[in-house]
């Protein structure tokens, strides 16, 4: 199991989250999605899971992601 570990910018509310939450789960290899009100998150996934693949998720939904 692969652990990735980084920041969502751009949250307004909990509805941010949750959108975010959703989106990063929609990628192929995703187990669980922790992410903070703040922006930091924390991925379980089967496989190795790059930033950029992680930001193509939420990029529609206005956020942008950077390493912690």
């Amino acid at each position: 199991m692969n652990e990735i570990k980084f920041k969502v910018n751009g949250f307004h509310c909990e509805s941010c989250v949750k959108l975010a939450t959703m989106k990063i789960e929609k990628i192929a290899g995703v187990e669980s999605v922790d992410i903070k009100e703040d922006g930091e998150a924390a991925i379980q996934a089967s496989r190795e899971i790059g930033l950029d693949e992680i930001g193509e998720a939420v990029k529609m939904a206005g956020h942008t992601v950077t390493k912690i």
